[in-house]
């Protein structure tokens, strides 16, 4: 959290600065001292005309950014039922061959050696694990080589599912796969640049806040902040303090607070 404390000054309570702590917060900071803008001419601001330009670009670098970042969010996210579907799809027809194949074995209908063909021979029988992306492929792609090589050798082909629609699935769920990586990487790529610019624009910030403190005007401290929270700046009183104002029957100079 970002923490900025004004120190008591002879015992006098006194609120600290908080900083923005979310994306929308940040926003509603900076349209705060863009708003202040409007109805102030330059000269009677309390920060500079440099700083105008600066808070105007960053807000803009940071919308724009937040925005790529919610949408390669939003499309990962709605992509992955397709993902999903996919791979239960080729897990389904990879576990169902490789069962029709023993059922052959079992029948007769084909020789117990020819699990070489497809990596089976150590597995009793038993079917491979499926549950992960990886084994779903690899197994794939060994049942694929496997029923090929034999067909090779003058095998007949397996049906229900035929290794072609295995095949099919197989791929479907190949494409789907480095499909949602890629929107994990876009995702993953956009999240670090927002770590960064959060970083950057509370930094901005502060040194804004910093400014328009200085500068907005003489009087009471209890004056100058509520000129200050009229360009956007959030004050907050501790716990105890506040209690401390409560019991001294005075009013707690907070217009609203950024969570």
């Amino acid at each position: 959290m970002y923490l900025i404390t004004s120190h008591n000054t002879k015992g006098r309570i006194m609120p600290y600065r908080r900083l923005p702590t979310t994306d929308k917060a940040r926003l509603r900071a900076m349209d705060a001292a863009l708003n202040a803008t409007e109805d102030r001419d330059s000269g009677k601001l309390a920060f500079s005309k440099s700083q105008l330009f600066d808070l105007k670009n960053i807000k803009s670098n940071f919308e724009n950014h937040l925005k790529q970042y919610e949408f390669d969010l939003k499309t990962e996210s709605e992509k992955s039922g397709q993902y999903k579907f996919a791979f239960e799809k080729a897990r389904l027809y990879v576990s169902h061959f490789i069962q029709v194949l023993y059922m052959n074995i079992e029948r007769e209908e084909l020789k117990e050696d020819v699990l070489s063909y497809y990596g089976l021979s150590d597995l009793d029988g038993k079917i491979p694990l499926l549950n992960a992306e990886q084994e779903v492929l690899e197994w794939g792609n060994r049942i694929i080589d496997g029923e090929q090589k034999r067909m090779q050798r003058g095998g007949s082909p397996i049906y229900n599912p035929s290794i072609a629609l295995v095949k099919v699935k197989v791929e479907d769920f190949r494409e789907a796969a480095i499909f949602q990586q890629n929107l994990k990487r876009n995702t993953l790529r956009s999240y670090e640049k927002m770590q960064q610019l959060r970083k950057t624009t509370n930094d901005f910030i502060s040194q804004l806040w910093t400014e328009i403190e200085e500068n907005v005007g003489d009087g009471s401290p209890e004056q100058k902040r509520q000129r200050a929270q009229e360009y956007g700046l959030v004050y907050v009183f501790r716990r105890n303090e506040k209690k401390k104002l409560r019991a001294q029957g005075m009013q707690v100079d907070l217009l609203f607070e950024f969570s």
